[in-house]
């Protein structure tokens, strides 16, 4: 038995036993279950009256990187020096004496003194300013995981205050690395839903199925009619949150493997993981077909080369399964097995080369 990388995960020691309920009754609901992805563009999903409310975990969207453009700092021009005004020599009306001639330097005329010309002081010429660097801001560490109140959330009795709980975990799991909801209560809770007998719950009535049906036949049904048929009953939202915990299982699961693989520099084996004999379970004896179809995509969901041996003996033997939805489902879980290349052979020693 290969342990967990966790101190706070430890491997049920007794598998939980299978108890054969009877069938409950289901109407004719058909979910075509693919694959869960994230962000797997191009992908439509079938819109049908019969499909449950199916959560938003497995599509995130990314987020904006911002591109800083560099700051272009503009030099001013050097100012120009104003223009040399030549003052004038004033005429005036009034007589003057003229003194005896002199003898004129020729050199001279028409120069103007050198202390007439005013040079106008150079101006300073303004410096570029270095660009103020900004400081980013660390991002804000993510808040812990408050994983005792998840647990209690999806151990409740109230199936839509669970549901949402399991979808959040989900959520917080794909987002970003919690590797603190690998924790043995929180993981025995999703076990519990995925097992727990839901035949006693109430199912939609007989209107609903009629009404159900006249919406897939095309007619047009009053506001009323609609929301009647539209109406999930307890039995429809339990199933629904089973198969919600098969997915999330699935995602912790590829967590555990990969903090295993960081530990141990190995992959731990598909039996031990937790939850894998749950999901094989419901694939083999679930009465519900939409379920056999989500264990199939939730064991495809951790495909890997080390698997792909035991996986693909499931999916083959699914292929035989009296639901066509269920086939289709095996069908593509093969489709991606082939995809996978095997695992590595383990290298054997070279033997010693003896000496002649």
């Amino acid at each position: 038995m290969i342990q967990s990388p966790l101190p706070n995960y430890t491997m049920p020691t007794q598998p939980m036993p299978v108890v054969q309920q009877p069938a409950p009754e289901y109407n004719a609901i058909k979910i075509n279950i693919v694959d869960p992805k994230v962000n797997v563009p191009g992908v439509a999903q079938p819109q049908s009256m019969y499909s449950y409310p199916q959560s938003q975990i497995y599509s995130y969207p990314q987020a904006q990187q911002q591109v800083y453009a560099p700051t272009t700092y503009a030099i001013p021009p050097v100012q120009q020096q104003g223009q040399v005004i030549i003052p004038q020599p004033v005429t005036t009306a009034q007589t003057v004496s003229v003194p005896a001639p002199q003898v004129i330097n020729t050199q001279n005329v028409n120069q103007t003194p050198p202390s007439v010309i005013q040079e106008p002081a150079p101006q300073p010429v303004q410096q570029p300013q270095a660009p103020v660097q900004q400081t980013q801001t660390p991002p804000a560490a993510a808040p812990a995981v408050n994983v005792p109140a998840f647990t209690q959330r999806v151990k409740s009795d109230d199936l839509e205050d669970a549901g949402k709980a399991i979808e959040e975990i989900a959520d917080i799991a794909q987002t970003r690395p919690a590797p603190e909801l690998l924790d043995t209560d929180l993981m025995e809770a999703l076990l519990g839903v995925i097992g727990k007998d839901s035949s006693t719950l109430e199912g939609p009535s007989e209107k609903q199925k009629e009404l159900r049906q006249q919406v897939l036949e095309g007619k047009q049904l009053s506001d009323a009619d609609m929301a009647e048929a539209n109406k999930i009953t307890p039995l429809e939202m339990a199933e629904r949150n089973k198969q919600y915990a098969l997915f999330t299982t699935a995602i912790l699961q590829n967590q555990l493997i990969d903090e295993f693989k960081k530990t141990n520099n190995m992959t731990p084996d598909i039996k031990d993981l937790p939850g894998m004999e749950q999901i094989v379970t419901t694939i083999k004896d679930n009465p519900n077909p939409m379920l056999r179809a989500s264990g199939l995509a939730a064991l495809a969901y951790n495909a890997r080369p080390e698997y792909k041996p035991v996986m693909q003996e499931i999916f083959e033997l699914s292929q035989q399964d009296a639901d066509e939805n269920v086939q289709k489902v095996a069908a593509e879980g093969l489709a991606k097995l082939a995809t996978v290349m095997d695992a590595p052979a383990a290298q054997q020693p070279a033997a010693p080369v003896q000496a002649a």
